[in-house]
């Protein structure tokens, strides 16, 4: 049971890994409500990266479980057969989503506001 999924956010360097167990469903707004918090960051790799994992960890942040930290995408995703299908790409400011029937929607990072997009 639950409702797994993953994020990717995607470096210059690599990838780290955001693991959810019970809320994978809200994942695609949480990740965008991160990455606009990230904005005056968003080309620094490393604060944006550190903002946008604790923004999107923040709801478990006092739980032994439910939210999981990776350095290789070793969780399930029901969302997309295994992989990530949330992928915040700090090299290219895209956030991609994939749902379950492999469609996937690639919005710019500057559109995300723009197009009133935080609710998911």
């Amino acid at each position: 049971m639950g409702d797994r999924r993953m994020a990717e956010i995607k470096v210059e360097d690599g990838s780290l890994y955001i693991y959810s167990h019970w809320h994978g469903f809200e994942m695609p707004g949480v990740a965008k409500a991160a990455i606009v918090t990230a904005r005056s960051r968003w080309d620094d790799e490393s604060y944006a990266t550190h903002i946008i994992v604790d923004q999107m960890t923040k709801a478990d942040r006092d739980s032994e479980t439910g939210t999981g930290i990776m350095l290789k995408p070793n969780a399930e995703d029901q969302y997309n057969s295994g992989q990530p299908s949330v992928i915040i790409d700090l090299t290219s400011k895209t956030l991609t989503i994939i749902d379950g029937s492999n469609e996937y929607e690639s919005i710019r990072f500057e559109n995300i506001e723009k197009r009133g997009e935080l609710d998911g």
